[in-house]
């Protein structure tokens, strides 16, 4: 799909961009830009009411399917597509609508103490300055099927392979290995602030292992800093707390007291709850802790036996402009993560 809009389109698409505050993020997924207007329409067109600017959930950045809608805002980072160096990866089948499943309050403390506990215990991972974060995954994103509408049917694109080296030295440039495309992450754009604020020293956009190791590891304390971060984020306190857990799991190594604590605080978010049986990217089932917002429900999926966390899927709870109730608006399975020396090359030393 046009990831821009056009030229005749620029004024009005820009004039609704300017009702969104600026992001760092490369971009909102269809799907979610779709419920967030539709949920922004119903608000406006509503007797007597005044109308409401919504400001957009932060993506996680991995689901980087670019709406025309809102393609103005995505300006902080910036992607410089080479062309193809390697074949593309090989599709995988998914159906694009998924059971969905009773989702229960109860067992959400117990599941991240066990998550907190197997993450706790795992052997950290250093980084040096010089290195490079790698995570393998399989994702999958959705978009609108008719382009250059706003709130139109949704559809799940093929899942595939996606590799990121992404630079600790924030002046270095970085790479996403997607869909047989090199898109570079150029040094000298503006990093990400883990703490949400303006951006600090130049860099590929990629929160860095030292902003991470540098969060506190008291659950309680950790969560009111995510409050903190994230205040004033549509759709809600609560939905954007649960979206920055995510954003900061995804794609990046995580120290293992840091993460456990992440996950305890995630469990402590009001209206979390937890889904059996939940299926990542790569057909892997596990337990989820899940949260709704939007007609939209969010999964973060682990491993029954070992608490490891395996990946991401969102998807609609009921029936909407959209698409019907389990249409998935975006799949993620974590392959691989490790640390590499150089662009290209394994964590192993190998080439990829």
């Amino acid at each position: 799909m046009n990831a821009f809009p056009q030229r005749g389109e620029e004024t009005e698409r820009q004039a609704m961009a300017d009702q969104f505050p600026s992001t760092a993020t490369h971009g909102l997924s269809s799907a979610r830009t779709a419920l967030l207007e539709e949920h922004l329409m119903r608000e406006i067109t509503r007797t007597e009411a005044a109308p409401v600017a919504v400001a957009p959930r932060r993506p996680r950045w991995r689901l980087v399917a670019i709406p025309v809608a809102v393609a103005a805002v995505a300006t902080a980072v910036v992607l410089n597509v080479t062309g193809s160096t390697t074949p593309a990866a090989p599709s995988v089948a998914l159906s694009p609508v998924v059971k969905v499943l009773p989702a229960s309050a109860q067992g959400t403390a117990e599941l991240m103490q066990q998550v907190a506990v197997a993450t706790g215990e795992s052997k950290p991972l250093t980084i040096r300055a010089d290195q490079y974060v790698y995570v393998k995954s399989e994702v999958g994103f959705s978009r609108q099927i008719h382009e250059r509408t706003m709130d139109g049917p949704i559809k799940l694109d093929a899942v595939h392979e996606r590799q990121v080296w992404l630079p600790e030295n924030p002046t270095r440039p970085g790479l996403i290995r997607e869909g047989g495309e090199d898109e570079n992450l150029g040094g000298g754009s503006a990093q990400v602030s883990i703490d949400g604020g303006a951006p600090t020293t130049p860099g590929a956009g990629n929160t860095t292992y030292a902003q991470v190791a540098a969060l506190p590891t008291d659950p309680d304390a950790l969560l009111k800093k995510i409050y903190t971060i994230t205040k004033g984020r549509a759709p809600g306190r609560d939905a954007a707390a649960f979206d920055w857990v995510g954003e900061t799991i995804g794609e990046t190594i995580v120290p293992p007291k840091v993460e456990a604590a992440i996950w305890l605080a995630a469990g402590k978010i009001p209206g979390v709850e937890v889904v059996h049986n939940a299926v990542d990217a790569a057909g892997r089932h596990g337990d989820a802790l899940a949260f709704e917002s939007l007609n939209e429900r969010t999964e973060y999926i682990f491993d029954k036996t070992t608490h490891t966390y395996l990946g991401e899927r969102s998807y609609l709870v009921k029936d909407s402009k959209a698409g019907k109730a389990g249409q998935l608006t975006g799949i993620s399975a974590v392959l691989d993560r490790g640390v590499a020396d150089k662009i290209g090359q394994l964590p192993s030393g190998g080439k990829v």
